[in-house]
């Protein structure tokens, strides 16, 4: 929203919306919360233009009155009308009541002693007071990656099936077979060209879409902490390091769908179930979950979470095992890199198991 009360859209609305909001960069101490406060004060009491007061009061603070709210908040729904009732000792607090309400969120999440310990150190990782930079264009890449990881995800579980049943299908399988490495290194390459595959398609995309879009949006906010928009979440990252976690997720997803896709392929010796993995996976699977609400725990752990990571950072689910405790995300990408390893020889197995049929 302009000056004029003109709303703009598309991506290069990212960029003048940073813009808008750079006034505001740096340390958001007691005194600059309690500037944004007063302004949203003004601003609510003028009676111009109602989009224009926006585009040029409310909208340059808006990521700073949303912070506010949310530390404000912890266990409510975002509420605007918070910002009216805050004192000018409620400010000079505000990092105060920030700690008090950590301490609080830690013993409601936390089901066990070490649980509440472990969500306690998290919280004491978190820089005070804030450092704000507008981070716009990193929300809205984090919201295209994992759109687009879905869609690399099919495109290299296809490619990938393809590479085990194409012998198969053009009746070249008794050639493979035949030769001297058929059944050894020929099957190994295989594999490794499935896993070469997915590399570099899933890099050249996120390459691609990465150099397109910051370069139009720019990379402001890079460094801007997560907490800014989910105040009590207990991933406490930089929006940099949210994106790298977000590509890293939809990697691993790319990779299991290959690994699976070559399986299926491998066993059944048709490229057509095999690509229905990917789809099945990232695609169907999360609306089955949604079914059979039942089976909450089961389904926090599908492979859907490595492409759906915005919704996961706002939850505060963590595991325990044994002493060990482990939140949601790390969990889940460090089960199914694993599963995509172990996979590999039975791929490896399957494939060369029907050359000696």
């Amino acid at each position: 929203m302009d000056e004029n009360g003109n709303a703009s859209n598309g991506i290069m609305a990212t960029r003048k919306l940073t813009d808008n909001r750079r006034a505001w960069k740096g340390t958001l101490t007691e005194d600059e919360l309690g500037k944004v406060i007063e302004q949203n004060k003004n601003a609510v009491t003028q009676s111009s233009e109602e989009n224009a007061i926006y585009g040029t009061t409310l909208q340059p603070i808006d990521d700073i009155r949303s912070f506010i709210i949310s530390v404000l908040t912890p266990d409510s729904e975002y509420d605007e009308s918070v910002l009216n009732q805050i004192t000018e000792e409620n400010i000079q607090e505000f990092y105060d009541t920030y700690h008090k309400n950590m301490e609080k969120m830690a013993e409601e999440y936390g089901k066990t002693s070490v649980q509440k310990k472990y969500l306690e150190k998290k919280y004491n990782e978190i820089k005070l007071p804030v450092e704000y930079e507008s981070y716009s264009s990193w929300d809205t890449m984090i919201m295209y990656v994992e759109t687009y990881s879905i869609i690399l995800a099919i495109i290299v579980g296809f490619i990938c099936a393809g590479i085990f049943a194409d012998d198969f299908q053009t009746k070249a399988d008794a050639v493979f077979f035949s030769t001297k490495y058929g059944r050894t290194k020929a099957v190994k390459t295989k594999i490794l060209a499935g896993i070469a595959t997915t590399v570099m398609i899933y890099c050249m995309g996120i390459i691609l879409l990465s150099v397109i879009c910051f370069g139009i949006m720019g990379t402001s906010g890079m460094n801007t902490p997560y907490q800014m928009y989910q105040a009590y979440s207990i991933y406490i990252m930089s929006y940099g390091q949210y994106y790298l976690l977000t590509v890293v997720c939809g990697f691993i997803a790319s990779m299991l769908a290959a690994v699976v896709s070559m399986l299926v392929a491998a066993k059944m010796h048709t490229i057509s179930v095999a690509v229905c993995i990917p789809f099945f996976l990232y695609c169907l699977l999360p609306f089955i979950g949604r079914a059979l609400s039942g089976y909450t725990t089961l389904f926090n752990l599908i492979p859907t979470i490595l492409t759906n990571v915005q919704a996961s950072v706002k939850v505060s689910l963590i595991y325990q095992i044994g002493n060990c405790v482990f939140r949601q995300i790390p969990l889940v990408m460090v089960m199914y890199t694993v599963m995509a390893i172990a996979l590999l020889p039975f791929i490896y197995k399957s494939f060369r198991r029907y050359g000696n049929k």
